[in-house]
């Protein structure tokens, strides 16, 4: 009984407060304590008005709409009686300082002028808390967009100097990087292909190219790429380990192979990709033709770290067989091993070098020189229209540079290859015949050849996992190739078109010419893991050359053909890609190509 008497004794007395508040009107509103923030800026963030009724939970709820608008290091709204029906709203503010300077430390990958562009925080300001809080997620944002991870420890005024606000940043870096599961391939060596390096910060982008470039060695099975980010007792750190297992690199191989042109041939190859596990390639190559000539004989070395400052070495000493206009790869109808009068070939002998090195974290310029003698053989002088001579010997440097921001070399899905390169050349050319017996080609001559190949890829699925690099990816792939001739050269240094690896449907150099343009669309579907189904088509040509050979009819001026057909891709661990397209031309004949490695 006593409870109820009390309980209904309270609600009376506050029905009677309320009813009294209600019956009070504000007269009016000072703001003290504002300095730098306006006093209609504080009034209109309030409910309270002049001339409404006093109401004391809108006034808490004032208090708490200031404090929340980040200037105030403290804020007090209370009542005052003027009178028994009229209030005063008196509002006290402590300001937080001017900003006078913003420090930022512990920053060494993102600089400070970056840092102050990103956060809302500016000199000249009220120091804000909303405003510090956004600009710690900014900062936060900023390292994310570059790669890197960072954490905001300590931020706002500093004691000693209130007009100071100061960023304590402490960067994600890397203690160790270790290494398991290589038993052949030296650490040095593994080492050498990771940019990330202990005791910098670690940036994801940089570590996944990492990741990459280890796995387009080829030295390593493809799925035995095991990456991990472990935590330390150290804030602020991480160890990575990278677990992966060998793959065998060297190869003795005895067998038959199918050139491009058709040419059946006896193959011996000895080689390894990773020599010794030190990182360097060498090789030999014999092959013997069905068609007769001899045999073709390379010789390749090598070393993607001659120095400190990843500057590459590429030699191939070579003697090799090239069949022109013979048989099925030219587009002739005469069959090369039943036909003595129409077959004909070159020995090219002689070698190049080149040398490439890394200009930034994408981009790599590189210097290379070829030099060969040519010597055209077995030709038929009762068909001199059925060949083309130009014997002597041929030498070009070419300088340039090439962007790689594909995200897997040997299949990508994303991103994109740019290569240009300039090739200033030189022949000596000492006996002319067949087609192209310009005579005016003997002697010593020179020529500048440049070139542009730009290819790009999309994929409408996810980015592959680091884990899985192979892991297969709808990607529709486009690639666009421009070359010019500048100089007298001779035949066989224009551009030729058509073929496996530029104008699918036509036979192997169908066209030719000092001025090229080739493009290519592709859609590239997995069925399998190792298989794939593509549709193509292969626009483009060559023009402004040497004149007609044979039925194969040249064109002076800008003149480009259409191919277009489907293909299929296998995956072989140790050949790696293997194409086989069938191309069908403009004039609906047909073409099956066979190729070792991507189109592009």
């Amino acid at each position: 009984m006593g409870k109820r008497i009390f309980g209904a004794i309270f609600a009376m007395l506050l029905v009677a407060t309320t009813m009294a508040q209600q019956g009070s009107v504000i007269k009016e509103i000072v703001v003290q304590g504002n300095q730098n923030v306006r006093t209609d800026a504080i009034l209109l963030a309030m409910r309270t008005k002049v001339g409404q009724p006093y109401v004391q939970s809108t006034l808490d709820q004032d208090r708490k709409a200031l404090e929340d608008l980040g200037f105030f290091q403290a804020v007090d709204v209370r009542a005052v009686p003027l009178d028994a029906q009229n209030y005063q709203i008196l509002v006290n503010v402590s300001e937080f300082p001017l900003i006078k300077e913003i420090r930022v430390v512990g920053n060494t990958v993102v600089s400070t002028e970056e840092i102050l562009k990103a956060i809302t925080l500016q000199q000249g300001q009220v120091f804000n808390l909303r405003s510090e809080t956004t600009s710690v997620q900014a900062i936060q944002q900023l390292y994310t967009s570059k790669g890197y991870f960072a954490l905001v420890e300590d931020s706002g005024p500093l004691e000693e100097s209130p007009g100071t606000i100061s960023f304590s940043i402490r960067e994600l870096t890397v203690n160790t990087i270790s290494i398991q599961g290589n038993t052949r391939t030296r650490d040095r060596v593994i080492a050498r292909l990771i940019k990330t390096k202990e005791g910098e910060p670690f940036n994801r982008d940089i570590w996944r190219e990492d990741l990459v470039r280890i796995h387009s060695t080829g030295w390593f099975e493809p799925d035995s790429l095991e990456p991990q980010m472990l935590e330390t007792e150290e804030l602020g750190k991480v160890d990575l380990l990278i677990k992966l297992k060998e793959a065998r690199t060297g190869q003795f191989n005895v067998g038959l192979q199918l050139d491009p042109r058709s040419s059946l041939a006896g193959l011996l190859r000895l080689s390894d990709t990773n020599f010794r596990g030190t990182g360097q390639g060498v090789g030999i190559d014999f092959l013997q033709g069905t068609r007769g000539g001899g045999a073709s004989i390379d010789v390749d070395y090598s070393n993607p770290w001659i120095d400190n400052k990843d500057t590459a070495l590429n030699v191939s000493v070579y003697s090799r067989i090239i069949y022109r206009f013979t048989g099925s790869a030219f587009g002739g109808d005469s069959n090369p091993i039943f036909d003595d009068d129409n077959r004909y070939f070159e020995r090219r002998t002689g070698g190049t070098v080149g040398l490439s090195r890394p200009i930034g974290r994408h981009t790599s310029a590189f210097i290379s020189g070829r030099f060969e003698n040519i010597d055209t053989r077995d030709v038929s002088t009762s068909a001199s229209d059925a060949f083309v001579q130009q014997d002597g010997d041929v030498g070009l440097i070419a300088f340039g540079a090439i962007r790689n921001r594909r995200d897997v070399n040997t299949d990508p899905s994303r991103g994109d290859w740019l290569r240009l390169s300039i090739e200033p050349g030189y022949s000596n050319i000492t006996r002319v015949g067949g087609a192209a017996s310009d005579e005016s080609i003997l002697g010593s001559n020179t020529f500048l050849r440049t070139n542009l190949e730009y290819r790009t890829y999309f994929s409408p699925q996810p980015p592959r996992p680091i884990e899985e690099l192979d892991a297969p990816r709808r990607v529709i792939a486009v690639r666009v190739r421009v070359g010019s001739i500048m100089g007298n050269v001779p035949f066989f240094e224009q551009f030729f078109a058509g073929g496996s690896d530029t104008l699918r449907g036509y036979p192997e150099d169908r066209f030719w010419g000092r001025n090229m343009l080739l493009t290519s669309l592709e859609y590239r579907h997995p069925l399998q893991r190792a298989f794939s189904l593509i549709g193509f088509v292969d626009y483009g040509g060559a023009w402004g050359g040497y004149g007609s050979v044979r039925e194969f009819s040249q064109s002076d001026r800008f003149k480009l053909h259409l191919g277009y057909g489907v293909g299929l891709s296998f995956r072989i661990q140790s050949l790696g890609q293997i194409r086989l397209d069938f191309g069908i031309n403009e004039s609906g004949g047909s073409r099956t190509h066979f190729l070792i490695g991507t189109s592009f």
